[in-house]
């Protein structure tokens, strides 16, 4: 039944996409995609066609759904591994080769800001629930395709209530990945 409902929804989400860009093609047959609507831009490094439909749009993935809740959940992140990912992370943070910032002021965070983080988890990034993503979507009319492009990942610890369940996230840090 789930795979029939996220079938639809892709489905609903290429057409609306198909639709919208088979207006603008009729807008602006003799411009480049994106020329008549400053809103919808096209980077240098993507194809002519490239039709932005968003942008920094969040996508946040439980990568550490309750085992005893929505079986739904554990299924949806079954292809996560991550842990190199987060790891990588931490490692340019400490070497000094990326600069995170504040999630809520967007204030860059010293390498001891970070370290700081880390002790009030114990230093166990398996505590890293949680990954928010800032994105941008594109889609191609040409191939009809959907290609996304993580800007940022916003790290999120759990938060346990006092049955130990997780209650909430707590947002680490923001890394930019452009």
């Amino acid at each position: 039944m789930r795979n029939i409902v996220a079938s639809m929804l892709l489905i609903m989400l290429m057409v609306a996409c198909n639709e919208r860009g088979r207006h603008l093609k009729s807008e602006t047959a003799s411009e480049p995609a994106g020329a008549a609507h400053p809103e919808l831009t096209v980077t240098d490094s993507l194809s002519p066609d490239a039709i932005l439909i968003a942008s920094d749009i969040v996508t946040e993935v439980i990568i550490k759904p309750d085992p005893e809740g929505d079986p739904w959940e554990t299924e949806k992140v079954a292809g996560y591994r991550g842990a190199d990912f987060i790891n990588s992370i931490f490692t340019r943070i400490y070497d000094g080769t990326l600069t995170v910032y504040d999630y809520h002021s967007g204030e860059a965070l010293s390498v001891d800001d970070v370290k700081e983080i880390e002790r009030e988890f114990g230093d166990d990034r398996s505590l890293i629930g949680k990954l928010s993503f800032s994105e941008e979507w594109y889609y191609f009319p040409s191939s009809n395709s959907l290609h996304k492009r993580a800007k940022s990942v916003t790290f999120g610890y759990e938060l346990y209530n006092n049955l130990g369940k997780v209650y909430a996230y707590r947002a680490a840090f923001r890394a930019d990945l452009n």
